[in-house]
């Protein structure tokens, strides 16, 4: 059986929707699995030249947060009453998971002209 052009195109319209239909499924649980483990390791702030880098991270609730100091300072990421890092040295790292959601802003306590936001969903 032979299609006609326009049956042709209808074809391989179908066709393409197939493919990307099966290409959506298939990426879909990838990204999940990218998010869930991102939301294990962290993300990562550098503490860098007295600033803390990104300034504002948006984050998922549960989502682990990692200050690391590339400084030859020590510093702190602090909220007072929330989290505390303690005083890091220069390649020290300090974890802090977020459960609530809201925006926290965080100074470092050595250093308060030092400011950072936490943005969690």
């Amino acid at each position: 059986m032979s299609l006609s052009p326009p049956g042709r195109r209808c074809a391989a319209a179908i066709a393409l929707t197939a493919v990307a239909l099966l290409a959506l499924t298939t990426v879909a649980p990838g990204v999940d699995a990218q998010r869930q483990q991102r939301r294990a390791d962290g993300v990562r702030v550098e503490i860098d030249d007295f600033a803390f880098k990104p300034k504002t991270v948006r984050i998922r609730r549960g989502t682990k947060v990692v200050f690391v100091n590339r400084d030859r300072a020590p510093h702190t990421a602090t909220r007072r009453g929330s989290f505390d890092t303690g005083r890091l040295r220069k390649g020290e790292a300090a974890a802090v998971r977020f459960k609530r959601r809201g925006t926290f802003g965080y100074i470092c306590t050595i250093h308060p002209f030092m400011r950072g936001k936490i943005v969690v969903r």
